[in-house]
């Protein structure tokens, strides 16, 4: 897809000394800031391919799966300057926790509306780069693993981060998913989010051969590029998006 695309993919690796499982350690308050720790690391990481590489800074844009989502959500938090736009597939609420114990409870489904509040002091700032920034937010209505209600809890705690009213939301139902969007006074889709029946804690589409896919649900690659690039061309630009695993 990148090829196609003429995109950049930065794959950051975790190490096992940091966490046994090689996931991001999203639920430690240190690691929910961009300023410290692994958010820190991961965007040292970009930048160092942006400058070294021909890539429009305009086009970045970061993706992952379950500890990998959470992290893919508290990068586009947190840098908005940095990514335009991000692909959350089964993550967790951002700030909802600060330790294992937090992070069990809201993985499955102890989250509530009072997550937003302390979100949108820190962020009482308005980062201007919240003027851009595009968000796409995929569960699996099976997923027993992480609860299904934390994307929509992220896709609230986004739309007041953007400044996007609830009421601007469309619905649409096919055989293989139910989404629903959000739009700007612009019109453009600024919020979506996915919802897969029957997929439990796994990326949407893909192969037999990988682990944690549903390869018959949507092809969430698919969709996240043509929604990043927003017109889903495939002719070739220089772009970058870093996928978390």
């Amino acid at each position: 897809m990148a090829e196609v695309a003429g995109a950049y993919v930065l794959y950051p690796e975790q190490s096992r000394r940091a966490n046994p499982q090689r996931c991001w350690n999203w639920f430690l308050e240190g690691n929910q800031f961009r300023d410290a720790g692994e958010p820190a690391q991961i965007i040292a990481l970009v930048n160092a391919v942006c400058e070294s590489h021909p890539i429009d800074r305009r086009r970045v844009y970061v993706a992952g799966l379950s500890a990998g989502g959470a992290m893919a959500a508290i990068l586009a938090e947190q840098a908005p300057d940095i990514f335009s736009a991000v692909g959350i597939m089964a993550g967790v609420a951002l700030h909802a926790s600060h330790d294992l114990a937090s992070a069990a409870a809201a993985m499955h489904g102890d989250v509530t509306e009072a997550h937003i509040v302390p979100l949108l002091t820190r962020n009482q700032r308005r980062l201007p780069d919240y003027g851009r920034l595009r968000v796409t937010i995929w569960s699996g209505a099976n997923d027993r693993l992480v609860d299904p209600g934390n994307a929509s809890l992220l896709a609230r705690q986004f739309l007041r981060l953007l400044d996007i009213p609830e009421a601007s939301a469309t619905l649409e139902e096919r055989a293989d998913a139910e989404v629903v969007r959000w739009r700007d006074p612009g019109k453009r889709v600024r919020v979506e989010a996915w919802r897969i029946p029957a997929m439990g804690h796994a990326w949407s589409g893909g192969s037999f051969r990988g682990s944690y896919t549903y390869p018959a649900g949507p092809r969430a690659s698919d969709e996240m590029m043509s929604f990043f690039l927003d017109d889903g061309a495939t002719a070739r630009r220089r772009s970058v998006s870093a996928a978390t695993p």
